[in-house]
């Protein structure tokens, strides 16, 4: 059960977010587990990310040309539907005066 616990609170030792009893707690503990303490080393240490090259995918343009006809016709059918009702309250308020 301790290992879970200072697997959980590993991110916000590491940050420095926890409270100096957290804090001592954390550290004994990292010194005498030898799991946690590795694991401890392993996120202490910063990630490369610029090695990572994100790169558009085809089918991103293709998805997003989905979602935007999808996106446009719903507005188009409501701005018709609106225009619509509209139209009717002023045909009725004419034929009414």
């Amino acid at each position: 059960m301790t290992c879970c616990l200072v697997r959980d609170l590993l991110p916000l030792y590491i940050e420095g977010d926890c409270q100096k009893e957290t804090e001592r707690f954390m550290a004994r503990h990292l010194e005498e587990c030898e799991e946690c303490g590795e694991l401890y080393r392993l996120m202490k240490e910063p990630l490369e990310l610029g090695a990572v090259r994100i790169t558009e995918q085809a089918w991103y343009e293709e998805e997003e040309s989905r979602f935007r006809q999808k996106y446009y016709g719903v507005m188009l059918t409501k701005a018709a539907c609106l225009f619509g009702a509209v139209f009717m309250i002023m045909l009725l308020v004419n034929l009414l005066l």
